[in-house]
């Protein structure tokens, strides 16, 4: 099972995570294509504390995942992974591509990604852009804290 979502951030109300063509940032939300781009798939069961999972591209064309390019300063990117015929490959795409559900520091009713390949590294929003980094400042905490909203497209 898995969980439609899209997520904004809780010291941005306005600004949701959005893969705009391989870039992952997070944006204000002004048109259908927005809200398609701020649709994502959780892959975990349910959306809990605690559980692993990936977070998938909902718009076609499907098959993407938010993956850590950690030899690129740890940005955030979508990467295409169905289909990835070398093992190897495949492996460290899932790994790069997986996330723990932790409550946020900041707001514990909130979530926070904690990656699972860098467990001291957080997803979290800076300049716009989504990084993988290591929270410890309020500010660092307040941007690696997500709220879950409904999907704001339609399947």
């Amino acid at each position: 099972m898995s969980v439609k979502l899209s997520l904004f951030s809780n010291n941005f109300p306005d600004f949701f995570i959005v893969d705009q063509d391989g870039s992952v940032d997070i944006a204000e939300i002004d048109s259908d294509e927005d809200r398609r781009d701020a649709t994502f798939e959780w892959t975990g069961p349910q959306m809990s504390f605690g559980e692993t999972g990936q977070l998938l591209r909902a718009k076609e064309p499907l098959g993407f995942c938010l993956r850590i390019m950690s030899f690129d300063e740890f940005r955030i990117d979508s990467k295409f992974f169905t289909g990835i015929i070398d093992p190897d490959v495949a492996a460290e795409v899932r790994a790069d591509s997986t996330f723990t559900l932790v409550p946020a520091e900041i707001d514990p009713a909130q979530f926070s990604f904690r990656s699972v390949r860098f467990p001291d590294r957080f997803l979290r929003h800076r300049d716009f852009h989504l990084f993988a980094e290591r929270v410890n400042t309020p500010a660092e905490l307040q941007s690696a804290c997500f709220r879950r909203n409904a999907p704001l497209a339609s399947p």
